[in-house]
């Protein structure tokens, strides 16, 4: 009999999916894996530990075996783990989405004339209820025309287009949720469709199931109950770290034919942490971990200070000194060591100094996804193109700055260069008059605006200006003209999906225009913070972009004056500071989800993050109750909480 360990205990989970994925009696699965516990390795191992035989099994049929990661990141980790062997098809949710419909023209197009129809309809309804002259009665006329041409439209459109990970514009283009409603439904509602996707994979694993999205993740459960024995749906996750309201609230509850095997261990963080973890989710479903025995202590400290008065900045500057002495650790001091996590972005966007930039992007629907995520076209202009041309010429890196100018110059394309002016110089000529004037823009230190930036580098055509920004150069202005003028030459035009012929080109809405004119006033210094931040090398980040992740200090701010959304989630009311409000309650009664429960789910995720050591910073209008809570619940010692004094002092409680 052989002696249970750390590293062994749970091997019976990862027994149980190998005997699920089986060609000839697949089995689909649940896998309960809390925080730190090697789920994502669960499924490497799994995938690893196919046999042979399975194996060209799967490539005599041309099947295989469709793996669904949360992150382009994780997807490319498995990628490489498995040898980049096409037999494992790795993608996220939205690629994986539309790799089942893409090429279905037709049924496509009746799905959207079908769902456009429907949706006119319900505007009509609520228009013919509202007021005129309301800015609700002014959009809904708007968004009923955009409808309506759409509609009409349809039929020109010889093929679909769709950018899993990006924003998608253009008459051919679908958005994020079509895609996913179009797999949804095609699975459930076409046989033919439900055959081939049989016929394709006879497993399909999905990791952070929790999050998936509620429609896809339905379908995938009717289609599994259709179909059982015929196929595995594998599913990997764990309800307490679901971060999207779009996700699949009771989805444990929806998987009780599943085999479900269960990971006890945490492996990423010390016991003390482990034990909080424990004692947060303890009032939601009473799932615990077990801390590895060569991972003991660690430290957890809150510090706990007035909504009111507070210098914020100070006060997070103090916590990073006490927990450097408490622990003895050092690094603390160093805010770059650290990992800042709120619960909002505009939060890490202000203490990163980019909030003027942010701000505008972030709010309308066309933007914010892609500028939140990086993606954003236009903003790769200054992100990818300006950005690293400037740093490079200021470090004096000729060889550098040339490889950015000839990836995205049209200088120094061959079709720029066969464009003739009169009077103009061409080529690298006009390249060097260009560079010249735009890092005039920064000399002695001095921080241009973004528009200043993007006026030298449409005036030069340095690069090509993305349709979103040429709004926002003066009208009728000579630089505007110039750049017309030449892409019209090439019969070009360069927008949001790249080159295209003029009159494919998408208009242009009044809000973004306003937005980009807002966010070009910024100091151009902003644009290397907020890129810091969406590659994740700054210091601050949010519950929603550490999925997974885990560094050794962390530091969460829970700040309910300073958010945004109130909805999303309120510490004051998970911690007795805050009753539920009557619908809140009404809402309750019928089980539905509370904001206790989000609240406590995103503490969840974000406490375990941290490996060696967490410091939990509380604003809250009552710190006392907050105290109070802490310490009856369990989840604090009296001396594990630290106070701010009425007179701005600090002290231990």
């Amino acid at each position: 009999m052989t002696d249970v360990t750390d590293a062994t205990r749970d091997a019976g989970a990862d027994a149980t999916i190998r005997q699920c994925l089986s060609l000839d009696q697949p089995r689909s699965f649940f896998l309960f894996a809390g925080a730190g516990s090697g789920k994502t390795r669960s499924l490497k191992e799994a995938l690893e530990g196919l046999d042979t035989a399975t194996l060209m099994t799967l490539r005599k049929h041309s099947r295989k075996i469709a793996v669904i990661t949360y992150t382009n990141a994780a997807a490319d980790e498995i990628t490489r783990r498995v040898k980049a062997d096409p037999v494992f098809q790795v993608q996220t949710i939205h690629s994986f989405a539309w790799s089942l419909i893409e090429g279905r023209t037709a049924d496509i197009r009746g799905w959207l004339e079908s769902n456009l129809r429907t949706e006119i309809a319900e505007i009509q309804a609520a228009h013919a209820k509202g007021r005129a002259g309301t800015d609700a009665h002014d959009k809904r006329e708007k968004k009923m025309a955009s409808k309506k041409k759409r509609l009409e439209r349809l039929a020109e459109i010889r093929a679909f287009t769709y950018a899993p990970e990006g924003d998608n514009f253009g008459r051919d283009a679908l958005q994020h949720t079509e895609v996913i409603a179009l797999a949804a439904h095609f699975m459930t509602e076409s046989e033919t469709f439900q055959n081939i996707v049989l016929a394709r994979y006879p497993f399909i694993l999905i990791d952070e199931s929790q999050d998936t999205m509620k429609p896809l993740m339905e379908a995938l459960l009717t289609f599994e109950a259709r179909h059982r024995g015929r196929i595995a749906l594998g599913l990997l996750g764990d309800t307490m770290q679901r971060i999207y309201t779009d996700g699949l609230r009771d989805l444990e509850q929806r998987v009780g034919d599943f085999a479900q095997p269960a990971k006890q261990m945490n492996h990423r963080s010390r016991a003390r942490i482990v034990e909080l973890a424990n004692a947060i989710r303890r009032d939601d479903d009473g799932r615990q971990q077990r801390a590895r025995e060569d991972k003991p202590g660690g430290t957890v400290r809150v510090f706990l200070a007035p909504s009111e008065g507070t210098d914020r900045p100070a006060f997070e500057a103090w916590t990073r000194a006490e927990m450097a002495r408490i622990t003895e650790d050092r690094a603390w001091q160093d805010a770059e060591a650290i990992k800042t996590l709120t619960i909002e972005r505009h939060m890490a966007a202000a203490r990163l100094g980019f909030s003027e930039l942010f701000e505008p992007l972030s709010k309308p629907d066309k933007l914010k996804d892609g500028f939140r995520d990086g993606t954003l076209p236009a903003m790769r202009l200054f992100t990818h193109r300006v950005l690293p041309f400037v740093t490079a010429q200021r470090n004096g890196d000729a060889f550098a700055a040339m490889a950015v100018l000839r990836d995205g110059s049209p200088l120094v394309d061959k079709r720029g260069i066969r464009v003739g002016r009169a009077g103009q110089a061409s080529g690298l000529d006009a390249a060097r008059a260009g560079v010249a004037e735009l890092m005039t823009l920064f000399k002695d230190e001095r921080d241009p605006s973004c528009a200043e930036v993007l006026g030298v580098v449409a005036e030069h055509r340095l690069f090509l200006i993305p349709d979103q920004l040429r709004p926002c150069l003066p009208d009728n202005s000579p630089v505007a003209q110039d750049m017309a003028d030449i892409l019209a030459e090439l019969g070009l035009i360069f927008d949001e999906q790249g080159l295209t012929t003029p009159e494919d080109a998408p208009p242009i809405e009044t809000t973004i225009t306003e937005a980009w004119t807002q966010a070009l006033a910024t100091p151009f210094s902003q644009v290397a913070r907020y890129l810091a931040y969406v590659e994740d090398r700054s210091p601050y980040g949010t519950h929603q972009g550490v999925k997974g992740l885990e560094f050794p200090r962390v530091m969460v701010i829970a700040d309910d004056a300073h958010t945004r959304f109130k909805g999303l989630a309120s510490y004051e009311t998970l911690f007795g500071v805050k009753s539920l409000g009557r619908d809140a309650q009404k809402k309750a009664d019928k089980g539905d989800e509370t904001t206790i429960e989000r609240t406590r789910r995103l503490l969840y995720v974000t406490c375990t993050r941290a490996e060696e050591s967490l410091a939990l910073v509380l604003y809250s209008e009552a710190p006392d109750t907050v105290r109070r809570f802490l310490i009856s619940n369990g989840w604090m010692a009296e001396d594990e909480v630290v106070t701010a004094a009425a007179d701005g002092t600090y002290q231990d409680a």
